[in-house]
């Protein structure tokens, strides 16, 4: 995609973001996440190379993440929301990483009467550089129903369907371009103090790509509890598996298809320091084993940084 093209749409969400101002119902929000974090910079969906030597660790880098978002009330309980996201990573002596992702997206929510069951769609588009360079593009698409038997959300399902394709620029990762269907249920479980909140999450996730060797299955559970310790602070412990099997031999210098089991946890602690800021740490493990030994790697993992809401 040209930089023309960036900017011709960027142009365009913002007099849509504009556009929906001029209404006097709606309302402006702006959420931002700070941090110095050592994690996996590739991520399972942001492969660096389609096979070259270079071999995937952990590094230790700023991460800046902001969403804007316009909330605009249409008639009866239905809502749209206007959003979009930048975020930046940067790596002092690895200048390939530092990547930049923009995000626009639109939302519409609608709720029944009673509250007990909602309907939220959502489209975007995002493009993620890596050191200056378009790294890939990608249109998405998600639909979730949600079912609170009580009408509140004490206790709430969510079914997600999700959709979207990869298209990767570079001329050595067009292999890479893949089309990819998601489909995920989640439980959450809420008491009424808000003391504590539990969620349960299990996913199962498809790719066709272009090259065989990088279709895949895979499977995800994941789970998160959070505790409110008192009025500004809130602890926080999260643990994650993927089991991810490819299609097709990885290389002609190692013909096997390529198998991923990773496994994260992570606990974090968040403090209220100012009416809208908050400061947090984390610390945690990752282990990705793989039968691919550039793709094995693993080790402590670690966050700290401030977010602020407006």
């Amino acid at each position: 995609m040209t930089n023309s093209m960036r900017t011709s749409m960027l142009a365009a969400g913002l007099a849509v973001v504009s556009a929906g101002a001029a209404q006097a119902e709606g309302r402006f929000e702006l959420q931002s996440t700070n941090m110095i974090a050592r994690s996996d910079p590739f991520s399972a969906d942001q492969e660096l190379a389609s096979a070259g030597p270079a071999v995937f660790d952990l590094e230790t880098g700023f991460d800046s993440n902001t969403w804007l978002r316009r909330v605009q009330p249409l008639e009866g309980r239905q809502v749209l929301r206007f959003e979009g996201q930048l975020r930046v990573r940067g790596y002092a002596d690895r200048d390939e990483l530092n990547s930049v992702l923009v995000t626009p997206r639109v939302q519409y929510w609608n709720t029944t009467a009673d509250n007990r069951l909602q309907v939220r769609l959502a489209a975007s588009y995002s493009a993620l550089s890596r050191d200056g360079n378009s790294h890939w593009t990608r249109p998405e698409a998600e639909a979730q129903l949600r079912w609170r038997p009580q009408g509140d959300q004490r206790l709430e399902t969510v079914f997600r369907v999700r959709a979207n394709a990869y298209d990767f620029e570079r001329a050595d990762l067009q292999g890479l371009d893949s089309e990819r269907v998601r489909v995920g249920l989640e439980q959450f479980f809420r008491p009424v103090d808000d003391a504590l909140v539990m969620r349960i999450s299990a996913y199962f996730e498809q790719a066709d790509a272009e090259e065989e060797r990088f279709s895949f299955d895979e499977a995800r559970l994941r789970g998160e509890v959070i505790w409110s310790l008192d009025a500004k602070s809130s602890a926080a412990l999260v643990a994650d598996f993927r089991d991810r099997d490819y299609d097709g031999v990885f290389s002609t210098l190692q013909p096997v298809a390529r198998s991923d089991q990773r496994f994260e946890i992570e606990a974090r602690y968040e403090r209220q320091i100012a009416e809208r800021v908050s400061a947090f740490v984390a610390a945690g493990y990752l282990d990705n084993e793989s039968n691919i030994q550039t793709r094995d790697y693993g080790g402590a993992t670690f966050r700290a940084g401030f977010s602020f809401r407006i």
